[in-house]
């Protein structure tokens, strides 16, 4: 055993952590998450997902009271959608983006108040991403269409949590209009953008990340850093795991997140967060007597 900790709130993110590669959460991670909030320790999905847009898997999780949505610019009461912390780009930084993204051959799509929102034109480009069906199909599912999303944001008037900006692969694995992108977002430095797996590209206000939301949770939960443990496998999570007292990540993790981490465990396929709970003493192994 690692050592046992303090342990007070585990956070994970869920596409590559806590779901398997058909988006389903393995019976045994299932059980050890349900057991340590049995045991009053918070069990918190981190995830760039909008609320609108929680795995199924989340709502039969039982003991979850709040998740961290949109890489940390929203935190919410996960039973009554209730909006406890937002800090969204405000429009007159996010609308010239838009404008300037808008054009290519992408999907970028706003979340907002919890929503998600794409560009009608663009529903054909779902069926091109490279990406597992589950995943395409989250996509269709949680997108609401609209003809013209700078219209509509601005009629609408509210700050936006979150861009998601996913790309079309061409044979050699190039993504179509990602250099593009980057250009544009060079020109924005009051906006953050990071990968968010599926080789997309995340955008939030600047200094918002998962690890923002966490430090505003555990402060409003009264448990520092040092009693969390943090699990991820993409860019998007690599600030969390930085800032939690123990940061671990999975085995099927992105480079620099295995580097940034305390501990890497086994893939999201392999109950991953399962063995490294037991590592550190947050939960029992077989044979084990608390």
């Amino acid at each position: 055993m690692q050592g046992k900790r303090s342990i007070r709130l585990i956070a994970f993110d869920l596409d590559g952590t806590v779901l398997d590669d058909h988006k389903k959460i393995l019976p045994q991670t299932k059980a050890a998450l349900e057991s340590a909030a049995g045991r009053g320790i918070e069990i918190v999905p981190a995830t760039g997902r909008p609320y609108c847009g929680l795995s199924s898997e989340i709502d039969r999780l039982q003991g979850v009271r709040y998740v961290l949505t949109c890489n940390g610019a929203g935190v919410y009461e996960k039973e009554t959608g209730k909006c406890r912390m937002e800090s969204g780009m405000s429009l007159d930084s996010f609308l010239p983006l838009l404008a300037e993204v808008e054009p290519l051959p992408v999907m970028a799509d706003p979340f907002v108040k919890g929503e998600a929102f794409m560009n009608k034109k663009n529903r054909p480009l779902v069926e091109r991403i490279r990406a597992p069906e589950e995943l395409k199909e989250y996509i269709r599912r949680s997108r609401t269409l609209v003809p013209n999303l700078v219209e509509y944001l601005r009629k609408r008037g509210d700050e936006v949590e979150k861009l998601t900006i996913n790309f079309v692969e061409d044979e050699e694995g190039r993504r179509q209009g990602y250099d593009e992108v980057v250009n544009i977002l060079s020109r924005y430095p009051q906006l953050n953008a990071v990968s968010g797996g599926m080789r997309n590209i995340e955008v939030t206000k600047k200094g918002i990340s998962k690890a923002s939301g966490l430090l505003w949770l555990g402060e409003f939960l009264g448990i520092p850093p040092q009693e969390m443990i943090a699990f991820g496998d993409s860019g998007n999570d690599l600030e969390m795991i930085k800032a939690a007292g123990v940061g671990v990540a999975m085995g099927n993790a992105e480079e620099e997140v295995k580097e940034a981490a305390d501990f890497v465990t086994l893939p999201n396929t392999e109950n991953g967060i399962v063995y490294a709970l037991q590592k550190y003493g947050v939960v029992l192994g077989e044979g084990e007597e608390r």
